[in-house]
């Protein structure tokens, strides 16, 4: 098949290395065809924050109808059966003239044991890992798995980085990027008032059945500023079955069914399970013959044990890595700290010293919340963690974050500045957004190309 610089025909060979990685020294053929897109883009500086990769937006045109699909094809395998349904098809695939895609590069730097080189191409749905090429043990003349399309690749989109690189040598690149690139692309943040406003489904999605009574309290309690570790009392002694009665507050206050169950069984039934040896009732790193629930210098023992490790016995609401809910049992263990030097006997002797509780979730607020409230309301000490941050979700004074579309939106925290507070939400905003508030969309600037030698303000 011959290629064309034309946006399908690019997503055709990008397609074909969803995860490819290169398992083994890739082929000559290959790393030739590599070398002149990094002479292309050799003048390029690097990425500030990770001086061996560098990249580059390119446009490439849609092209015509027949580039996409013929029209038998698309009866054939995209259910049209008319002349009409088979441009609305190819206008919803391509809906703009032109195609951006972010190319990134990547080389050791000449001082580095390890070498290599590598090559991703984004797009506007997903980010796709081309090449990821092992170079110490240099390269084979064959390979057992197919880098022809990689190569095809390589050859087609050099055009388009050699005209960037020249916009960019000319003084153009970066103002066409700030004012063209595509909202797709694009980072941002909006205010979660005017969310809210425009969907008011997404805002009963985040209270999600939290009562105005509950919020209320929540926010008293937390605007007090009775969520303080410093201030919130301690426990000179402790047992499982304070933790799992502990447990059982929280499962009661989210309406969890504890007929018949004693906290011991509510903590098995509910929590993750995986409790490094404290039930006796895991495997694996999580074995062990339990201890006595009843018993503070068990509980001790097990707390303190440096060999405990490797399971979730906090994970009392389980999820996934941002949907569970942790409720710890923390201890002060000043004298480890003054120990290690962290702080002086003097210190010591004015800090609280003993255990109290942390409810970490701040993606399952509800659950959260409820476990604060209830476990503070029995008059023992508890604080939780991302306070302000879910009483901001709820009283929508806070941002959402808005990324690409071929960003995950989740675990993005690190790609908003600190002037908009820690944001904890992230969202996609297609044409119905963008026409609903997208002239309330603070876009963030994109990271500026430069040449080397040139300083990238």
């Amino acid at each position: 098949m011959e290629f064309k610089l034309v946006a399908p025909d690019v997503n055709r060979l990008v397609g074909s290395f969803e995860r490819f990685t290169n398992p083994e020294k890739p082929g000559r053929a290959l790393m030739e065809a590599l070398d002149p897109l990094f002479k292309a883009m050799a003048d390029l500086a690097p990425h500030e924050k990770n001086d061996e990769a560098k990249g580059i937006w390119i446009i490439v045109p849609r092209g015509c109808i027949s580039d996409w699909s013929s029209y038998e094809d698309a009866q054939e395998y995209d259910d049209v059966e008319t002349e009409g349904e088979y441009e609305q098809f190819w206008l919803d695939e391509y809906p703009d003239e032109n195609e951006w895609y972010y190319v990134s590069i990547s080389e050791n730097n000449p001082d580095s044991r390890l070498k290599f080189r590598g090559l991703s191409i984004t797009g506007r749905r997903d980010h796709n890992l081309i090449v990821n090429a092992d170079l110490n043990d240099g390269v084979r003349e064959e390979t057992w798995y197919r880098e022809e399309p990689a190569i095809e690749l390589c050859k087609l989109i050099l055009p388009a980085v050699e005209k960037s690189m020249g916009m960019l040598r000319e003084g153009s690149y970066n103002d066409y990027v700030s004012n063209h690139l595509p909202y797709p692309f694009r980072t941002g943040v909006i205010r979660r008032s005017v969310v809210y406003a425009h969907e008011p489904e997404y805002q009963e999605n985040v209270k999600d059945g939290l009562k105005d009574e509950e919020n209320d309290h929540f926010k008293k309690l937390i605007t007090s500023g009775v969520n303080n570790e410093e201030t919130i009392g301690r426990l000179s002694s402790f047992t499982a079955n304070d933790f799992f009665r502990a447990c059982c507050l929280g499962y009661k206050a989210c309406g969890y069914d504890l007929t018949n169950l004693s906290p011991s069984q509510a903590y098995l039934k509910y929590a993750d399970g995986r409790d490094e040896g404290l039930t006796g009732t895991g495997y694996g790193l999580n074995e062990g013959p339990g201890i006595d629930f009843d018993d503070p210098v068990a509980w001790d023992a097990w707390y303190f044990d440096r060999n405990r490790s490797g399971g979730h016995p906090w994970e009392v609401v389980p999820g996934g890595n941002s949907t569970h809910v942790d409720l710890y049992v923390m201890h002060d263990n000043l004298e480890w700290k003054v120990r290690m030097g962290e702080m002086t006997q003097e210190e010591a002797d004015r800090h609280p010293n003993g255990y109290y509780f942390l409810v970490r979730g701040k993606h399952r607020p509800i659950e959260s919340v409820r476990f604060y409230l209830a476990i503070h309301d029995a008059g023992l000490p508890i604080v939780i963690k991302d306070a302000e941050e879910i009483l901001a979700r709820y009283d929508a004074t806070d941002y959402v974050g808005i990324v690409p579309h071929y960003v995950i939106p989740k675990y993005c925290e690190g790609m908003f500045p600190a002037k908009y507070g820690r944001v904890i939400d992230f969202m996609h905003v297609y044409e119905e957004e963008m026409g609903e508030y997208g002239d309330q969309i603070e876009w963030l600037p994109e990271e500026e190309a430069a040449l080397k030698g040139e300083k990238n303000d």
